[in-house]
Formats: structure tokens, C-alpha cells, sequence
């Protein structure tokens, strides 16, 4: 694959359509009433931010190279082999099944638990209170200081 800017041509491509994503996401928000669209107008503007970042990352430059090093040292390392690959977008799709199924509540501790115990290696007693710890953060966020109704779930639904 032919370079530019010292990385291959397809990230770039990859970023700049995502960019041009966001800001196509962004422009319609905006015409939407403003208590509709403060939140999505926030995550996109953040978006946009993270992707410009990224962009003057892939620059062949001081600027690109203290930006990889600062913000994603994981680029001066071999790429992932296609088995580690696939394992991560597994978790990620193990994840929606469970938001799915079992609902924000529920999904988001033991998704928590699962990953902090068998990728991460931690010691059962530790992946409990990082689980326990998200199931108070998003309760405490959601349910008490929004009052925002999380989704409960296919399985634990009513109706």
C-alpha cells in the first residue's frame, strides 16, 4: 500500500471518512431543537477533536511523532496478530449481546468483571469491585443524578 505522510494510505482514508462522518452527524444535529441535541452535539464535537488528533498523528513530523508517542504509545509496537484481533471484536460483540439481552444494569458489571478477570488477569476479588464499582457509577448517574430509565433487556424487560 502506497504512503502518505509516512502511514499507509488507507488509515488516512479511514479517518478523514470518519471525520467527514462526524461532521455530516454534527451539521444535522443542528437542526434539531437545542435541548434535543446538546448531548450528541457534545460527543460529536469531542469526536471531531480525537479525529483531528488523530490525523496530525499520521503526520511524517515532530508534531506526528510527539503525538503517537504521548497519545498512543501502542503504534511503536508490531500490530496485533489477526487471533488477538479477532478476540477483541468478540468482547465487543459479547458486550452488545449482553446490553441486549440482560440491559445496561447488568450488562455493563459482569462485562466489566469478565474482562478485567480473563484479559486482564486480575485477581477475582479485584474484577468483583471494578464490576461492583460500574454497576454503582452508572446507577448512581443514571438512575439517581439524570433520572434517565436505563434499558432493562430483552430477558428482563416488561414488555
Amino acid at each position: 500500500m502506497k504512503r502518505f505522510c509516512g502511514e499507509a494510505r488507507g488509515d488516512l482514508v479511514f479517518v478523514l471518512a470518519l471525520l467527514m462522518t462526524t461532521i455530516a452527524y454534527l451539521a444535522l444535529d443542528y437542526t434539531y431543537k437545542p435541548a434535543l441535541r446538546a448531548v450528541p452535539a457534545i460527543v460529536a464535537w469531542i469526536m471531531v477533536a480525537l479525529l483531528l488528533l488523530d490525523l496530525a498523528s499520521h503526520l511524517k513530523s515532530p508534531l506526528g511523532s510527539f503525538l503517537r508517542m504521548r497519545l498512543n504509545p501502542a503504534t511503536e509496537r508490531a500490530a496485533a496478530s489477526v487471533g488477538r484481533q479477532i478476540e477483541a471484536i468478540l468482547w465487543v460483540l459479547g458486550f452488545a449481546a449482553m446490553l441486549i439481552l440482560l440491559g445496561v444494569l447488568y450488562a455493563v458489571p459482569l462485562f466489566v468483571f469478565a474482562f478485567m478477570r480473563f484479559r486482564g488477569e486480575r485477581p477475582m476479588a479485584i474484577s468483583a469491585l471494578g464490576g461492583a464499582g460500574m454497576l454503582a457509577f452508572v446507577w448512581l448517574l443514571f438512575s439517581l443524578v439524570l433520572r434517565i430509565e436505563l434499558y432493562s433487556g430483552l430477558l428482563f424487560g416488561s414488555g
